[in-house]
């Protein structure tokens, strides 16, 4: 039997809730001169953003993942159950053989899944180090009316689901080389930040010999503002309103902008209890809609399965075989009611 291996990178995982500028980030990093994934693979979502940079099978094997957990995307699980660590009842060959499809070329390798930003214990134990992170988060209004507009996610939700989402995220990085990045400056100053991340990957040693045709100026050139379903605030003011505790976690999120060898520094406490009532709620209807959609895809497979045994039995029953032996069958059946 053979065996897949994971793909060895570098890699680089872009990080952060849906909506968060994830995309850009990533598709500017690929502009740099980092292997994205392979285009049959992407996820085609052109009303949302022109490019994901995501891949259709890993999503649904990240979103397997969270119902496993008790949660999905928009309705995460609680953080106990994201921070155990790889999966015992996923076969760690599916995500080896789901990565290496998606990333055939060998070389440096950027990945984003929002997803992973609560799932990061269960990837950090199969991808091969050393790792290298890129931490984005937005302005929590801005991300929640973004989801607002393609999901139709109440905003109030999607400012539990900013929350919850950074978090995660904040956790599951601690020990990683990290760089944290507000996309509202990318967006505004795009070539000064893709300068400053670029030159923060160049001095990891795992890129060593791999950057000399990096090009900062493409990667700048690929941001595109427009992107932007909602204006980021200001720094403070687009968070105004807010509740204490996430207005804590955007300045914390301010003070920590940058780079970290490794990312050590734990967000305030606590969580917003309203966030945490939010999520919760979410969970049930959620939940219920996945095992709906499970047991659709196994009534699916059965019908296939159905179909392919009602075709064998016809091909059985057509056949010499079936027609000769027909006068014993007749006779041990009429033996069978006797007894």
């Amino acid at each position: 039997m053979t065996v897949t291996k994971m793909p060895v990178g570098p890699w680089v995982m872009v990080v952060g809730a849906h909506r968060s500028g994830t995309s850009a980030v990533t598709g500017a990093l690929v502009a740099l001169g980092l292997n994205g994934l392979a285009p049959e693979g992407r996820m085609d979502w052109p009303e949302s953003n022109p490019e994901h940079w995501e891949s259709l099978s890993v999503a649904l094997y990240n979103e397997d993942l969270l119902i496993r957990r008790g949660g999905t995307w928009d309705a995460p699980p609680a953080f106990s159950a994201e921070t155990s660590g790889v999966d015992p009842s996923v076969e760690n060959e599916d995500a080896a053989r789901l990565m290496a499809a998606a990333y055939p070329v060998p070389g440096p390798l950027v990945w984003k899944d929002p997803r992973t930003s609560l799932l990061l214990a269960h990837w950090r134990a199969l991808l091969p180090g050393p790792l290298a992170a890129v931490f984005v988060w937005r302005d929590p209004l801005a991300m929640a009316q973004s989801l607002h507009k393609r999901d139709a996610i109440p905003v109030e939700d999607g400012l539990a689901l900013w929350d919850h989402y950074n978090r995660s995220a904040a956790a599951g990085l601690n020990g990683v080389d990290t760089y944290v990045l507000n996309y509202g400056s990318v967006a505004t100053d795009p070539f000064g930040s893709m300068d400053a991340l670029a030159d923060w990957l160049q001095d990891l040693g795992q890129f060593a010999g791999q950057t000399s045709h990096w090009d900062v100026k493409a990667a700048a050139s690929s941001i595109d503002g427009g992107l932007r379903h909602h204006e980021d605030g200001a720094t403070g003011n687009g968070s105004e309103g807010l509740p204490m505790e996430q207005q804590a976690l955007v300045n914390w999120l301010e003070s920590i902008e940058g780079g970290h060898r490794p990312f050590t520094r734990e967000p305030p406490p606590p969580t917003s209890p309203w966030a945490e009532a939010v999520i919760r709620l979410r969970r049930e209807p959620a939940r219920l809609a996945s095992e709906l959609r499970i047991l659709q895809r196994s009534n699916d497979e059965l019908r296939v399965i159905q179909r392919g045994l009602q075709l064998h039995l016809a091909n059985v029953q057509a056949s010499s075989s079936w027609r000769l032996t027909r006068p014993i069958r007749s006779a041990l059946a009429r033996l069978q009611r006797l007894r």
